[in-house]
C-alpha cells in the first residue's frame, strides 16, 4: 500500500489581492488529508474510491472504469462527478497512467472535521497529483482554478510567501516572540457571504496603488517583533480593504467590543478567524457560542 499526505491551509494575510499578483502569507496546517492506494490483483480496469471523514465515517464512495473513468456506481453522484472530472484532467496531464490491465483501490481520510474548511479540495488535488505523478498547480488550473496558495500549502511544511503571477513560493521561518498570544477561533456557522464578497472584489476596478501597499504590509508582518505591531498591521490591512470593498470587517460584525485583534483568514466570511489574546478572551468567545479555540502552535506546522 502507498500512502500520500497533504497539508491543509489557512490564509493569514494577502486575501483577494493575491489574485492580482500581490504577495500573500499562507500557513500550512498540521491538519490535512491522506490518500491510501492499493493495486487490486484480482480485477482489471477498475478504480474504487472511498472517502472517509475524520471520525472514519463514510463521506462517499464510487467505482469507475479505469481506462474511461466512467462512473459505474456511487453513493453520491454529485461528488462522484466532481471526482471524475479531477481524474479525467489528471489523465490528460499523464495519459500513460491509467491502464486497463490493472485496478486500484483508493481511500482518502481527513484528519479534521470537514466543516473547518482547511482545504479538502486542495488537498485532494495535491494527493491525486502525487498519485498520478503530475504537477498539482496544472491540475488545479484545469479544475478548481484557485489562486494556488492552497495548493502550495498542501506540499509545504512551513509558512510561505506566495505569489501566483508569476508563481513563486518562498518558505518562511517565523520568529515571532508572541506566538503564544495567537489563537484560531472557529466561527461554527454557515458563511454565505464568502463567494459574494469575493465576486464583489473581482468586479471592482483595480486600485494598483492600494494593492502594492497591501502587498508591502504582507512583507512587514513577517519581521514584526512585538504583538502591538502585529495587530496594527493586521488591523490596517483589513481597514483599507474594508473601505475599498465597502464591506464590514468580521470584527465589526461580531466582535466590535473585543479589545484584541480579530482577522478573517482567507475569504471574508470564512470558517476561522485569528484572534490575539487578551485577559479572559476564551470566556469572551465561548460566551458568544464559539467553543473551538485552537492555539497557533497546535494548528500550524
Amino acid at each position: 500500500m502507498k500512502k500520500f499526505r497533504s497539508n491543509g491551509k489557512l490564509f493569514l494575510i494577502g486575501e483577494y489581492i493575491v489574485m492580482d499578483g500581490a504577495k500573500a502569507f499562507a500557513l500550512p496546517t498540521k491538519f490535512g488529508q491522506c490518500l491510501f492506494v492499493e493495486q487490486n490483483p484480482i480485477e482489471n480496469n477498475k478504480l474504487k474510491w472511498v472517502a472517509k471523514k475524520y471520525d472514519d465515517s463514510l463521506w462517499f464512495e464510487a467505482n469507475f472504469e479505469l481506462n474511461s473513468l466512467k462512473i459505474i456506481d456511487s453513493s453520491n453522484y454529485k461528488l462522484a462527478k466532481s471526482l471524475q472530472n479531477i481524474l479525467i484532467q489528471a489523465k490528460i496531464l499523464n495519459s500513460d497512467f491509467f491502464q486497463s490491465n490493472i485496478s486500484y483501490s483508493c481511500s482518502t481520510k481527513l484528519d479534521y472535521p470537514q466543516e473547518w474548511g482547511l482545504g479538502s479540495s486542495s488537498t485532494l488535488i495535491d494527493l491525486i497529483s502525487q498519485f498520478v505523478n503530475i504537477n498539482p498547480f496544472n491540475l488545479n488550473k484545469l479544475t478548481f482554478n484557485t489562486s494556488g496558495y492552497d495548493i502550495a500549502c498542501a506540499s509545504n511544511s512551513q509558512p510561505i510567501i506566495f505569489t501566483n503571477s508569476p508563481l513563486n513560493i518562498e518558505k518562511i521561518n517565523i520568529n515571532w516572540n508572541f506566538i503564544d498570544d495567537l489563537f484560531f477561533v472557529y466561527l461554527n456557522q454557515k458563511q454565505d457571504t464568502q463567494a459574494v464578497v469575493g465576486d464583489h472584489y473581482k468586479n471592482k476596478a483595480k486600485d494598483f496603488k492600494m494593492i502594492s501597499y497591501l502587498s508591502d504590509l504582507v512583507e512587514e508582518i513577517i519581521t514584526v517583533d512585538n504583538l502591538p505591531s502585529f495587530e496594527l498591521i493586521m488591523d490596517e490591512y483589513q481597514q483599507i480593504l474594508s473601505k475599498f470593498m465597502k464591506q464590514p470587517k468580521v470584527k465589526d460584525l461580531y466582535f466590535s467590543d473585543y479589545k484584541g485583534c480579530v482577522k478573517s483568514l482567507g475569504a471574508w466570511g470564512g470558517d476561522f478567524v485569528l484572534v490575539t489574546k487578551r485577559e479572559g478572551f476564551e470566556e469572551y468567545f465561548r460566551n458568544k457560542g464559539y467553543d473551538i479555540i485552537i492555539p497557533f502552535k497546535e494548528m500550524i506546522l
